[in-house]
């Protein structure tokens, strides 16, 4: 491999054999050195290979000024969540994720900690993130020496949700807040606590967080036979009640017209957590 830019002394890039660049880490990898070297392939250490342009353009920009160490841990720690996850993870995780670590540790430094709010939200609708984040903690105390406080369990959770559903964070605290809101109208109208550890717990706030996303994006969906809508309608009046409550709310407060496809699964959906609780 070749050298093609070099960012720092640890840090240079290189293209591979489809033309695709490569940003390539390791201590001293770019000392002394000068594009059209040759890589000295026993200092690598990590290979950055992002598929979206413009995500590697603003990677390019954050390195020269960010530490090797906290590059090295993002890429374990979205490794880890990929792997633990199962779930498709956007690279654009790279520059939010290593932006944020390098900015929390100059924080702690001044001794600047910020609370989250969404801290309960991320805990109960988007347990397998946060279990993930507390991993991550652990990471980031084993290789940069550094205590973390509990609160950037969520932050880091929140990074991992916002590249799953690779949209705005602004779109996913949207979210989080529906998912409160509607889970607040089930427990009222219910007058019930649900087990948040049941499987059926999991699979119904899985599938709200789906149809959450649709309300947020207003992208409907109905694919439903009338009949069958009928019919749960009428043999579960009482789950279907609590249903059109959460419908009349989300056309008051996000303008959004729940389908009979909506109705019918959420309805089922919940009928079943219900029956369980």
């Amino acid at each position: 491999m070749i050298i093609k830019q070099i960012f720092n002394n640890n840090i240079v890039s290189t293209v591979d054999d489809k033309d695709q660049e490569l940003l390539i880490l390791g201590r001293g990898i770019g000392f002394q050195f000068r594009a059209g070297d040759p890589i000295d392939e026993a200092r690598i250490e990590k290979v950055f290979r992002l598929q979206d342009s413009s995500i590697y353009e603003r990677f390019k920009a954050i390195v020269t000024e960010m530490p090797i160490e906290i590059l090295q841990v993002t890429d374990d720690i979205v490794s880890l969540a990929r792997m633990q996850l199962g779930k498709q993870i956007s690279d654009g995780i790279y520059v939010s994720l290593s932006d944020h670590i390098h900015f929390a540790v100059q924080r702690l430094e001044r001794e600047q900690i910020v609370r989250n709010p969404l801290s309960w939200e991320v805990q109960h609708f988007y347990k397998a993130e946060y279990d993930v984040a507390k991993e991550a903690l652990t990471i980031l105390r084993e290789r940069l020496g550094i205590d973390f406080p509990k609160d950037e369990i969520c932050n880091i959770a929140l990074h991992f949700i916002n590249a799953e559903v690779n949209d705005s964070m602004n779109d996913v605290t949207h979210l989080m807040q529906l998912l409160q809101e509607i889970m607040n109208i089930i427990k009222y109208h219910f007058g019930v606590d649900l087990d948040e550890d049941s499987v059926n717990y999991f699979r119904f706030i899985t599938h709200l967080k789906y149809f959450c996303q649709r309300v947020i994006t207003h992208s409907s969906h109905d694919d439903t036979e009338e009949y069958l809508y009928k019919v749960v309608k009428k043999n579960y009046p009482d789950t279907f009640k609590c249903i059109r409550k959460i419908e009349s709310f989300i056309l008051k407060n996000y303008e959004y017209v729940m389908t009979h496809s909506e109705q019918l699964y959420l309805t089922l959906h919940l009928e079943r957590l219900m029956k369980t609780k």
